[in-house]
């Protein structure tokens, strides 16, 4: 039959949108003794030994051509380097007389014009080569077809007779042929149409379109057969039939024709190139064949065969195979137009999977937005499920969901329980970053997590946020298939290493359990999309809750503050109780007011560690010995410390500031520190491994001092180092009086330490200690004391007269603060940051405004803008106010 009435024929029983003969399916019978492969069988070691050995077959080192054209491989300076055997029988010059000489010789001066004009179009790069037809090559008449190819510094040129084959196409056909793939409705019905246009105009007996699987096997998606030919159709071949580097050739040589599987192949002479390695001939048309391909196709029932690829993006997207029972040759004319149509049905096919896929995402977006406007408020667990649930059944088919969120679990349809839940969870997490994770096979990925009795599986997991990990899981339930395989998939060895091509094609049922129906590309994508939608509702939360936090947090910052200004004017009150109840008294009272003053400071300096007002933000044990240190002994270089530190629970540190303030004055007083040549050792021992909960031991030992005698009788400091830490805390002291010094021995229970500091920062001696050693200044100006607490105010007046001052003006409201600041004459202010409720930040402008250096007595941060401005240079005052803490500050400011 010739090819137009082929062609004709097809025509005529195009059904719908289909363009092909019509359908002769047989009947393939199952055969009974089939065996029958469960999920998660191990293949056969002589497989996978079987697809190395055919992956290591060198099918473009094979060194010959096969017996319908012959080749030349020559030079770029067109030097004959090899040419195959039977050039003598194709072009009539045998081969070993044009072996290393130029092809001038041999060729009319008109051929080698045309030949060398096609060699300059070719340029230099890659894999395409160029095509010229009806050549009357040596000028006697007969005419060849010729195939050019530059591979590296090789001309490639491959020569057949021209008008050779039965069947023959031109680009009219091929245009016909591709307005029909156009119109049809998607990819399959196109693979249809392609599979019956080729089957007409090439004349081979079955035409199937083949689509590879992501793993390289593939399934029979559309064939064309002729009458008797059995049919493939959605059958399944193993990647195996396929090894990975005939799937390389097939993306650089895009069509291949074997003519006659029992053709003799004719080698090369010589042997070798030039550098004495076999010629790669993977882009020569001629290209002899693999035996073990030869074999299969013997097996297979094929006599010829030609294959055309299908690509997407570079990569092989299917083939198109072509068999026939018996020798087959299709000329190159129409071997040419069927390669470009097949690229043209490349793009085309390309272009629909890309309609499909944006329609997918247009799908996704869609669900996207619906997802976002429906979670507007924030994701809140065991709410959201069931929007979530019917928003992604409209992208994505599962059976079940699930959702964690903050602990709370929920789920809908086929789910696993909530400790399989948990432990899904937690495979997840040990199998990497947070990124959508999707299987059909549950098992075979995350071995023993969820029952088999549940009957789930495929998983796809969208990860909700990065820490903690929260997911939301798609679950597909376990679908047994039987899968039609052409022919027994496993292959064997020979005993001498090489690839045994499987025998059987006859259809071969599996049975596979434990899967799921796939998750394809769009869902996927889809669930990318999901996943960045989900992501952005919870950072969106998640920036909503830290602004909130932030919001309670500086509410709760000036609640502190207020509560820890009032605390100082009450410790600020009580001093000048103190102060004005001793004033006059004998040497006694004055001695006890003078040390009750001293620890109701140590209080208020424990408050402000307490609260984080603390100029440092310090809240270590070391930092309350070192303020208590520079505050009374003006010399933290005699204080050496060893070991860690700690951070002091909350509950523990008045008690500890007590205890160490009470160490402190009697070593200055009594001590080490009341003589030049003393020295403190203070030394933290922690017990336990790091990590534990482990009490800490605080020694104190005074070494240089003058003799030490126990005291007669039990006072209130020695009962306040024997009893406090036991009595508040739960702890233990010890205290000993030797002759060499005081040594102390506190043991502070774990649940008083919030934290062990392993290697603290080495403490070095403050502003406020270098000062101090110093004479306290005089200040013999005038002074103005804003406050509006009388008693504060009146002690605050009476330090600076003891200083000198000349005169002390006291002013209790801002109003009153300001008239006096404008009848002038100030050297020196102090003043209040809070005065009945309201900032004195214009008292503050007023005083900078006359050029008056003031200290800022303040017990909270004010926060910003202008009252910050005009105070950020201010020199800061804590109360209760002392002589010394006022000397130090009147330093600040020279």
């Amino acid at each position: 039959m010739r090819w137009w009435r082929r062609w004709e024929q097809s025509l005529t029983f195009i059904p719908q949108h289909s363009n092909g003969p019509p359908r002769q399916h047989k009947t393939v019978p199952m055969p009974d003794s089939a065996p029958m492969v469960a999920v998660g069988q191990d293949v056969p070691d002589e497989s996978m030994a079987g697809d190395d050995s055919c992956a290591r077959e060198p099918i473009q080192f094979l060194g010959g051509v096969q017996d319908f054209g012959c080749l030349l491989v020559l030079s770029t300076d067109w030097v004959v380097r090899n040419a195959s055997a039977n050039c003598g029988a194709v072009l009539g010059i045998e081969a070993e007389a044009m072996v290393g000489t130029r092809l001038i010789e041999h060729l009319p001066p008109d051929a080698m014009h045309l030949l060398r004009g096609k060699v300059q179009i070719l340029g230099r790069g890659g894999d395409d080569g160029i095509s010229v037809f009806e050549v009357d090559l040596l000028q006697d008449g007969r005419r060849f077809d010729i195939a050019l190819h530059r591979d590296g510094d090789n001309l490639l040129f491959d020569f057949e007779r021209s008008g050779d084959g039965t069947h023959h196409a031109d680009a009219a056909v091929v245009g016909a042929l591709l307005a029909r793939v156009r119109a049809a409705p998607d990819p399959r019905a196109m693979c249809d149409i392609a599979a019956n246009g080729i089957w007409a105009m090439t004349g081979f007996d079955r035409v199937m379109v083949y689509k590879f699987d992501p793993d390289y096997s593939g399934v029979v998606i559309a064939e064309a057969l002729g009458a008797g030919a059995d049919s493939y159709m959605d059958q399944r071949f193993p990647a195996s039939d396929i090894p990975a580097q005939a799937r390389a050739l097939y993306t650089r040589s895009l069509l291949r024709i074997i003519a006659d599987v029992d053709a003799p192949v004719h080698p090369l002479v010589p042997a070798v190139g030039p550098d004495g390695k076999p010629v790669d001939l993977s882009l020569s048309v001629t290209r002899a064949v693999a035996p073990i391909h030869l074999t299969y196709l013997r097996n297979m029932g094929v006599g010829a065969s030609m294959s055309a690829s299908i690509l997407r993006g570079g990569k092989l997207w299917g083939m198109i195979a072509c068999h026939h029972p018996r020798a087959h040759y299709v000329d190159y004319n129409t071997r040419a137009q069927i390669e470009l149509f097949t690229r043209l049905l490349s793009y085309e096919l390309t272009l629909a999977e890309i309609a499909a896929e944006g329609e997918h995402a247009r799908a996704a977006h869609a669900m996207h937005e619906r997802v976002s406007a429906a979670l507007a408020s924030g994701i809140q667990p065991g709410l959201e499920l069931s929007i979530l649930a019917q928003e992604i059944g409209t992208v994505i088919a599962f059976d079940g969901m699930t959702l964690m969120l903050r602990g709370i679990y929920d789920s809908q349809g086929l789910t696993p329980t909530e400790a399989e839940h948990r432990a899904l969870l937690s495979a997840l997490v040990a199998a990497g970053p947070a990124k959508v994770f999707a299987t059909d096979h549950l098992e075979a990925d995350l071995p023993g997590v969820i029952a088999p009795e549940r009957g789930i599986g495929g998983l796809l997991a969208i990860p909700l946020r990065s820490h903690p990990r929260e997911y939301v899981l798609l679950l597909r339930r376990e679908v047994t298939q039987d899968v039609v395989w052409a022919g027994v998939p496993q292959k064997t060895l020979l005993p001498d290493g090489r690839l045994s091509p499987r025998k059987s094609f006859e259809a071969w049922r599996e049975q596979v359990s434990g899967h799921s129906l796939p998750w394809n590309a769009g869902d996927l994508r889809a669930a990318e999309v999901l996943r960045i939608t989900l992501l952005e509702m919870a950072l969106k939360q998640t920036a909503d809750t830290s602004h909130r936090d932030l919001r309670r947090s500086h509410s709760q910052e000036v609640v502190i503050a207020e509560l820890n200004h009032r605390l100082r004017n009450m410790f600020g009150l009580v001093g000048g109780l103190i102060s004005r109840g001793a004033a006059g008294a004998s040497p006694e009272v004055g001695k006890f007011a003078t040390e009750l003053r001293g620890r109701i400071e140590a209080l208020a300096r424990a408050s402000d560690v307490l609260t984080g007002t603390s100029e440092d933000q310090d809240t270590t044990l070391r930092r309350l010995i070192c303020t208590e240190i520079e505050a009374f002994a003006g010399d933290s270089e005699r204080l050496h410390f060893s070991g860690g530190d700690v951070v002091l629970a909350a509950g523990a540190r008045g008690t500890m500031a007590l205890v160490i303030h009470e160490l402190v004055t009697n070593a200055v007083k009594y001590g080490a520190l009341s003589s030049p040549s003393g020295q403190v050792e203070v030394a933290f021992v922690t017990d336990g491994e790091a990590g534990d909960e482990r009490p800490l031991r605080l020694r104190w030992t005074e070494r240089g001092g003058p003799a030490v005698r126990p005291p007669k009788r039990s006072g209130f400091g020695s009962t306040l180092l024997s009893s406090a830490i036991p009595h508040e805390l739960g702890g233990d002291a010890q205290v000993s009086f030797e002759a060499t010094g005081l040594a102390a021995e506190f043991l502070i229970p774990a649940r008083c330490i919030e934290e062990v500091v392993e290697q603290p920062e080495v403490q070095a001696a403050s502003a406020r200690t270098a000062a101090a050693r110093g004479a306290r200044p005089r200040f013999t100006g005038r002074a103005l004391v804003v406050e509006d607490n009388l008693l504060i105010a009146m002690n605050a007046a009476d330090a600076l007269r003891a200083m000198g001052a000349a005169d002390v003006v006291i002013a209790g409201t801002i109003a009153d603060a300001l008239e006096r600041i404008a009848a002038g004459g100030f050297d020196l202010a102090i003043l209040d940051l809070d005065l009945g409720g309201r900032l004195s930040t214009p008292v503050a402008e007023a005083l900078r405004a006359a050029g008056v250096p003031f200290l800022l007595a303040t017990g909270y941060d004010d926060g910003s803008g202008a009252a910050a401005a005009v105070l950020r240079d201010a020199p800061r005052l804590s109360k209760p106010y002392s002589n010394d803490a006022i000397a130090e500050a009147l330093r600040l400011i020279g």
